[in-house]
């Protein structure tokens, strides 16, 4: 199997083909341990957690669980391909929309990995903003959200692609116990739907990554700081891949003079916004909830940003 992907590689010897090819086969053996554990950790919640339970949980404290969900996605090590799918299943077992949504914020921002990074590599004090900004923006989406909700600008029940039956993270609701065949047989169905836009974010990452020289424009909008911000803000997007990788590359460009603000737009639309995390959200997620969670990420970084430079 080596030789013969070599030997593939070998005939696009030289070209931005082979170097696209190279950077997705990079991209997968450091994203695929993310999308195996996300797609179990799905799967057991379709299978095994029961609609009722969940429902109970958020219910009764509804008043404040749009901020321990917040609290939540802030301090968790998982990754965005667990935290997208699992939203979507915790939807369909009766968890209320704005706290899917700070979760959904809040989460890819940090975890004490990348805090721990930001820190050694910049710094306390943009770990900090860094962190203050993530509860801030989950806690910002969850009550936006739930005032789109009151303005019946969002459908309760609209949330998800297919939410007429042919969601795949659509629940049993059969009524039979279930066991290891039915959680088998869901496994199959959920790495089979939600692989397609895998693969697909990981060729689309790679040829971006390829192709848009990020260094030479950053350069271009280095002597002006609010316009640094706005552009890391959407550079973020094409550019962002992985939160460990994105550090030494983002502290180089630090020392060639990007501002702290232009360094936490990055680290705030990147997360959100990364071609994998576009793809899935819009493949499991109805068009409104995708703009809510879209325009968080881009308003967002850019507040943060600038706020950054003028008072830090």
């Amino acid at each position: 199997m080596e030789s013969l992907y070599h030997g593939f590689l070998n005939h696009y010897w030289g070209s931005r083909t082979k170097l696209i090819l190279e950077e997705a086969l990079v991209l997968l053996l450091n994203l695929w341990p993310y999308l195996v554990s996300g797609i179990i950790i799905t799967t057991l919640i379709k299978t095994f957690l029961r609609k009722e339970q969940v429902a109970r949980f958020f219910v009764s404290g509804k008043n404040l669980t749009i901020i321990v969900a917040a609290l939540i996605g802030v301090v968790s090590p998982l990754g965005s391909y667990i935290v997208i799918p699992l939203s979507a299943a915790l939807s369909v077992a009766g968890v209320p929309l704005p706290v899917l949504m700070a979760l959904l914020v809040s989460s890819p921002l940090i975890d004490p990995t990348l805090f721990l990074l930001t820190s050694g590599a910049f710094g306390i004090e943009l770990a900090l903003a860094r962190l203050v900004s993530a509860f801030i923006l989950g806690v910002s989406a969850g009550y936006f959200t739930r005032w789109m909700i009151t303005l019946k600008w969002i459908k309760p029940q609209a949330i998800l692609r297919g939410d007429g039956g042919a969601s795949p993270m659509k629940l049993d609701d059969s009524g039979v116990k279930p066991d290891l065949r039915s959680f088998l047989r869901e496994l199959y169905r959920l790495t089979w739907f939600i692989s397609k836009y895998f693969f697909l974010a990981i060729f689309l990452a790679a040829w971006i990554k390829i192709l848009m020289p990020l260094q030479v424009m950053l350069r271009l909008f280095g002597e002006n700081e609010f316009l640094t911000v706005l552009f890391t803000t959407g550079a973020g997007i094409p550019f962002y891949v992985c939160g460990g990788a994105a550090i030494p590359v983002v502290q180089q460009l630090a020392e060639l003079g990007m501002s702290s603000g232009a360094a936490l737009a990055f680290f705030i639309s990147g997360p959100i916004t990364k071609i994998s995390n576009l793809v899935l959200m819009q493949a499991l997620f109805r068009s409104r909830v995708f703009l809510i969670y879209l325009a968080t990420g881009i308003l967002g970084a850019a507040v943060s940003g600038i706020i950054m430079n003028m008072f830090f």
